[in-house]
């Protein structure tokens, strides 16, 4: 039987394929080159407009843009082959220098081609007109900085249609007219700054809706009236209101800022009493005003503060030698004004007085105690205790204010029953600092600026805080009742009472805070992309700046960095993929993270995982250099995504508390501050990017000090590592952690938890390997809390039980109980357990240099250790 000819059509039908895969990649790569040749085409135009800048002159098709080498005018950035971010900065070019046929319409609608573009910094360029409607096609634009040029005109409510913007930035510009209402509408902005224009009206109420909202600078124009309520922008850190007409009342405001300028205004009234919890404060120029009432001198000892400029004003009120100032403080200006008394001596070296009636060595520059005397009369300033007795007369105040005066009352029979337990002791006369005053003048001043929603919502919540009261006051009382040691008890008591009111107002502003004071340096800004661009961001927010660009790296820069992933570079294969080290061909030393994908898909897919890491640069963190791909051949798709990190040599934290030699052991302030750098470094997870990265999977090996001892997170929640989750979700994490469904919810309160065994840890000065060591652990600490000085000591790491004060102990053994607590929602929030932490330094450092004076010698070491993190 003879076998079936095979039909010609069959013979071919194999090839069909491989002809599909032949048209589809070249269909690819045709429209590869129509992008290319439109991009480059889009900048010939742009140079033809502006006439700059000159690198652009010899550009053609064939030349590859993305590849030219950028300069301190000009940079250009792509990736895929897309142009995402263009940076030109001229000489200050007058409008006159640019083409005649130059028009900003046209300029921004040849922008406008480069859809893919997402930085666009045109600096010093001398552009003018105003800013076309058409700057709304630029619809992929996160940073836009147009500063320093001849911008007229108003700012068009159309840039409202740029969604997704982070940072505004129209400085040094002949903008007028008012801020356009429809800012409010751009919920990503981070950074907004319009000044050195003529602005004018009033600040839009839509700008209390900027939640993530960072920097506001509005300095020199001609703003007037009162700012809106900011007090719920808690990302708010820098404000500056210089040279415009606000006021007369202060504004309402987040307690986080670490810089506030309202110099040269036309504030009127007094400053809130609650200006002196602004405890991340750095900054604070009042100047040039038309503020009365008392100065608050507590402002002195804001525990971050080292700038205050009060000069120019109508303050009354008396100073003292022996009042206490912040040891940072590095200028204070305090002239003319209406200060009595005399000068504080922890002012001298740093204060400028001139102006006032204050007694000193001279008595120059000095008015008689007279002229501040009839001043203040002239100006009406209310005498304190009469403006108390109003505050407390007023009805609607009291009601609103029910929890805290339960508080106080809880107060005072407390003390009666500790006094009764020393019948045989002689009554303590405990000066009484008005602190209750303060919190009621507070809270008026904030019922004040709340409108007629929250107050609604405060009085919904008034029960809760009393009964929230009652139970804490009453947890406190069966502790102390406990511990009653001696006379100083009650004194003792007395103080930690009142500062419990005091943070009972605090929470009634959603803030969950110790009964301690608090301190705490300025949290790390937005992306490595806005550190860049807006220059004009205060020192003090760029944590991780100095880090290199972030950038793609080429695979073969990274075989030559390992020598081929050789196995003398390999370091240690972790549940986020293997771990190499390396060393560029400029000498930087290099840490590469390999994940395998699971799943195939193109780079597109993980552009948004990669600009969310591209975000992860900060002091405290083992922060992210750049990134590469490996793809498969036959699809593209990527196989293995490497991650490229700075390269820290040094030991964990682990090896200088609990498992490395004695001589190598940190001292308890050193650890305190170690502590710190883990606490920012989550913090900045948590808040300094968006999204923010929670269940951080934290353990004490994770965390590494460099050779400056500077604290180092390594390893953390990356965005990437759910395309790997089969590697470490199944069963318990190592080390401490439960089960990963148990992580799920309460997230931010996972890593507070960490936070408690890294904490515990760092106290015991032994290492901690199973979970069952923690609770046992925890409860040891919490009996020892309420025991004696000497017993509490005897748990703690021999190598620094005797060089920690008791209250800085007291606080680092009672936070590390609280995070570790088994119910989540009875944990402290990030910033609570950083504010208990400073504090903690913050009375370690005045125990030791009370001990160095009574034993007449230096505190050489106090301020080596304060700079350790």
């Amino acid at each position: 039987m003879m076998a079936k000819p095979v039909s010609n059509s069959n013979s071919h039908s194999h090839l069909i394929p491989l002809l599909i895969l032949i048209l589809f990649f070249s269909t690819i790569f045709h429209l590869s080159e129509q992008l290319q040749f439109s991009q480059t085409q889009t900048l010939q135009n742009f140079q033809n407009l502006l006439g700059y800048p000159q690198e652009l002159l010899t550009l053609n098709t064939n030349t590859d843009f993305c590849n030219i080498e950028p300069t301190p005018h000009f940079t250009l950035v792509c990736y895929e082959e897309n142009l995402t971010q263009l940076h030109v900065v001229g000489n200050g070019f007058s409008p006159n220098a640019l083409p005649q046929n130059f028009s900003s319409e046209t300029l921004f609608a040849t922008l406008a081609t480069l859809s893919s573009l997402k930085v666009l910094s045109l600096v010093s360029l001398g552009l003018w007109g105003p800013i076309p409607q058409t700057i709304s096609q630029l619809s992929s634009l996160e940073i836009l900085n147009i500063s320093s040029n001849h911008f007229s005109g108003v700012v068009p409510s159309q840039i409202s249609l740029l969604k997704n913007l982070q940072s505004l930035v129209l400085d040094n510009n002949l903008l007028e007219g008012v801020i356009p209402s429809e800012i409010g509408t751009l919920q990503g902005l981070a950074v907004l700054s319009m000044k050195n224009n003529s602005l004018s009206g009033t600040v839009p109420d839509s700008v209390r809706t900027l939640q993530t909202l960072r920097v506001l600078d509005l300095s020199n124009n001609k703003i007037s009236g009162d700012l809106p309520s900011l007090r719920h922008l808690s990302n708010l850190q820098d404000l500056n209101l210089e040279n415009n007409k606000f006021g007369p009342h202060f504004p309402s405001l987040p307690t986080k800022l670490v810089s506030l300028v309202l110099k040269n205004n036309s504030f009127k009234l007094g400053l809130p009493s609650g200006l002196v919890t602004f405890y991340q404060l750095q900054k604070l120029d009042v100047s040039l005003n038309g503020f009365v009432g008392p100065f608050l001198p507590a402002l002195l000892s804001l525990p971050s503060l080292n700038y205050l400029d009060a000069s120019s004003n109508k303050f009354t009120g008396m100073l003292f030698k022996n009042d206490t100032c912040n040891d940072e403080l590095v200028f204070v200006n305090l002239s003319s004004n209406l200060l009595r008394g005399e000068l504080p001596t922890c002012l001298k070296p740093v204060v400028l007085y001139a102006g006032n009636c204050l007694s000193n060595d001279d008595g120059r520059n000095q008015n008689p105690a007279s002229f501040c005397s009839n001043e203040a009369i002239a100006v009406k300033i209310m005498p304190p205790q009469e403006n108390h007795k109003r505050t407390t007369g007023k009805t609607v105040l009291v009601s609103s204010m029910g929890g805290i005066v339960g508080g106080a009352l809880i107060v005072g029979v407390v003390i009666l029953v500790v006094s009764r337990v020393h019948k045989k002791g002689s009554v303590v006369k405990t000066p009484v600092k008005p602190t209750l005053e303060i919190v009621i003048s507070q809270a008026k001043k904030e019922e004040e600026d709340e409108d007629k929603e929250e107050e609604e919502k405060e009085t919904e919540k008034e029960g809760m805080v009393a009964a929230s009261s009652r139970s804490l006051s009453i947890s406190v009382l069966q502790r102390i009742m406990k511990r009653v040691p001696d006379k100083g008890a009650v004194e003792s008591f007395t103080r930690s009472m009142k500062e419990h009111v005091m943070n009972r107002m605090h929470n009634k502003n959603g803030v969950r805070t110790s009964t301690r004071s608090i301190i705490e340096h300025a949290s790390s800004v937005n992306t490595a992309k806005l550190l860049t661009d807006a220059r004009y961001i205060s020192e003090t927010m760029k944590m991780g700046a100095s880090f290199p660009a972030y950038r793609t790296f080429a695979l073969d820069e990274l075989k030559e960095a390992t020598n081929n992933f050789d196995a003398s570079s390999f370091v240690s294969e972790g549940p986020h993929g293997q771990i190499y080290k390396g060393v560029l061909s400029d000498g930087m030393p290099i840490t590469i993270r390999g994940l395998k994908m699971r799943k195939r898909h193109s780079p597109q897919n993980y552009m948004h995982h990669i600009e969310l890491i591209s975000k992860l640069r900060h002091s405290h963190l083992i922060s992210a250099l750049g990134h590469s791909f490996e793809c498969n051949q036959d699809d593209s798709s990527v196989s293995t995504i490497f991650l490229i990190f700075e390269f820290v040599p040094n030991k964990s934290l682990r090896s200088y508390v609990s498992a490395g030699s004695p001589s190598e052991k940190l001292s308890w302030t050193q650890r305190i501050l170690a502590a710190i750098g883990v606490v920012k470094g989550i913090q900045f997870l948590h808040t300094g990017i968006v999204p923010g990265l929670y269940s951080n999977n934290l353990k004490i090996t994770d965390v590494l000090l460099d050779n400056n001892l500077n604290v180092k997170i390594s390893s953390y929640n990356l965005p990437l590592s759910a395309e790997t989750r089969r590697l470490v979700t199944n069963g318990p994490y190592p080390g401490l952690k439960g089960n990963f469904q148990e992580r799920i919810m309460d997230a931010d309160k996972n890593d507070v938890y960490d936070i408690g065994v890294i904490l515990l840890e760092t106290i015991l000065g032994r290492p901690l390997m199973f979970h069952n060591e923690v609770g046992t652990l925890k409860d040891l600490l919490q009996v020892s809390i309420k025991t004696d000085d000497i017993a509490r000591r005897s748990i703690v790491d021999p190598a620094v039980h005797k060089e920690c004060s008791n209250e800085s102990l007291m606080t680092m053994m009672e936070i590390c109980v609280r995070c570790l607590s088994n119910d989540p929602t009875e944990r402290p929030s990030v910033d609570d357990v950083l504010w208990n932490l400073h504090f903690a330094v913050q009375v370690q450092n005045s125990w030791r240099r009370d001990s160095n004076d009574q034993r007449g010698s230096p505190a050489s070491s106090s301020s080596h250790e304060t700079r350790v993190v």
